[in-house]
């Protein structure tokens, strides 16, 4: 069971790397589609959202790797009065809240929509 919810974690997050690839709107939008095609799965939007920042945080680490995204990040915190890991921080928080909150709403849209058989 941990490991079928580790590889779906994955696959997951792989595809919200891939939408957001698109925008940074396209990964709420690819997360409802994964909680309304999941709306009877319990932990469905826990894997939106952890997914969504894995996959932020590997579009963060491909771009470290690409370019000065330290300096970048301390030119925000500045703006921000705020130490630099604290973006790195609030990147991520704001991908896991857009995923996990997508996904919720799209389930429980769903579910108004179509019930679960009991």
């Amino acid at each position: 069971m941990t490991r079928q919810l580790v590889w779906r974690t994955l696959v997951v997050s792989a595809a919200l790397a891939a939408a957001s690839a698109i925008g940074w709107w396209a990964l709420p939008v690819a997360a409802a589609l994964f909680g309304a095609l999941t709306y009877r799965d319990r932990g469905g939007p826990l894997v939106a959202g952890f997914g969504a920042i894995l996959a932020w945080a590997g579009i963060l680490v491909y771009d470290a790797a690409r370019g000065p995204v330290g300096t970048v990040a301390a030119t925000v915190g500045g703006v921000l009065q705020m130490r630099p890991i604290a973006v790195y921080v609030l990147t991520l928080s704001f991908a896991g809240l857009l995923g996990l909150c997508a996904a919720i709403v799209a389930r429980t849209i769903v579910r108004a929509v179509r019930p679960v058989d009991a």
